[in-house]
């Protein structure tokens, strides 16, 4: 009996079971040392295709054939090959006048993931980026979407979500005023702080001359009082 797994091409098996044994000189190279049938299974007519170390280029329609000379028999199943990429990073890219460009980026995806920025008040504002997709080894996908926003403080949310149900990852950036150029909040606490101080200096001054006069002041009857006390303790003697 044969029984064949393909994909694309009918002369290119990605699995080849012929006069009890396995083909692997006739195997499509992209699955050698992949693939397996269970001899125990074949005994029960189970010949179910065993695929190891999955890639994102495995993804697609499998075609199964068994044929023994009298009968012959066909069926299909597709595979569905997902890869929940990185937590994703944002960045400040670039400042330019009155905007700063933002940038998030995650690896590893597949298939393509979507992209949604949202603002400090949960507002979606991804129709403001520009995202860009960049393939990696094995069909992996990475990718880097840009945004650019005013000046101003504000948090942002870089959300990548994969088109196939599984978690989503979601990363935060708070961007200051502080990067920004102008009087910032700190600047405005900084010098109203200074000119308090430079205000109160003179009253310190006047405060400090007052507590001089008066310690003076008090000196001389200080020393009276301990020249009576220690001639009281003489007579008492």
């Amino acid at each position: 009996m044969e029984v064949r797994w393909f994909r694309d091409a009918f002369e290119k098996p990605v699995h080849l079971y012929l006069n009890q044994r396995d083909q692997l000189s006739r195997q499509d190279s992209d699955y050698r040392g992949r693939t397996a049938l269970s001899p125990s299974a074949l005994e029960r007519g189970d010949i179910s295709l065993h695929l190891r170390n999955l890639r994102p280029s495995d993804r697609g329609v499998y075609t199964c054939v068994a044929d023994d000379g009298s009968w012959y028999e066909e069926g299909q199943t597709e595979v569905i090959v997902a890869a929940l990429g990185t937590q994703p990073s944002i960045s400040m890219d670039a400042t330019q006048g009155e905007q700063t460009r933002l940038v998030c980026r995650s690896e590893g995806w597949s298939p393509e993931p979507e992209v949604i920025w949202r603002d400090r008040d949960g507002n979606n504002v991804t129709s403001l980026s520009n995202p860009t997709l960049l393939r990696v080894s094995q069909g992996l996908l990475s990718v880097s979407s840009y945004i650019k926003v005013k000046q101003q403080s504000n948090v942002f949310s870089c959300l990548v979500r994969s088109k196939i149900p599984k978690p989503d990852w979601e990363s935060k950036l708070h961007i200051s005023s502080d990067f920004f150029p102008g009087i910032s909040g700190w600047m405005v606490a900084f010098f109203l702080t200074l000119a308090l101080s430079i205000g109160a200096i003179p009253l310190l001054v006047i405060q400090w001359r007052r507590m001089d006069a008066m310690e003076r002041k008090l000196e001389p009857m200080a020393a009276q009082r301990l020249r009576e006390e220690l001639e009281c303790g003489a007579q008492s003697e």
